[in-house]
């Protein structure tokens, strides 16, 4: 039976994932590097090349805080009328 080495689940995300996953720019994600340290940092592979761990990543979208989303004139369904709002 062969040993399967720690690093072999590890998937590595690259920084337009990161922003796809966050719905965010680059320059978001490089702020948020900057300004939190909370935000996943990256691992780099060699010259120019970065990766984020996929489940770090995954872990912070889990512990963002989570916000009532209030707005009176969206609505989802779409069966309100303009007079409505």
């Amino acid at each position: 039976m062969q040993k399967k080495h720690p690093a072999a689940d590890v998937r590595l995300i690259t920084k337009a994932e990161l922003c796809r996953r966050l719905a965010a720019s680059e320059a978001s994600i490089d702020r948020w590097l900057r300004s939190d340290p909370s935000f996943p940092q990256a691992r780099r592979l060699g010259p120019g090349s970065i990766r984020w761990v996929e489940d770090e990543v995954v872990r912070f979208i889990g512990q963002l805080a989570h916000v009532a989303y209030e707005d009176h004139g969206f609505d989802p369904t779409g069966t309100m009328g303009m007079e409505e709002l």
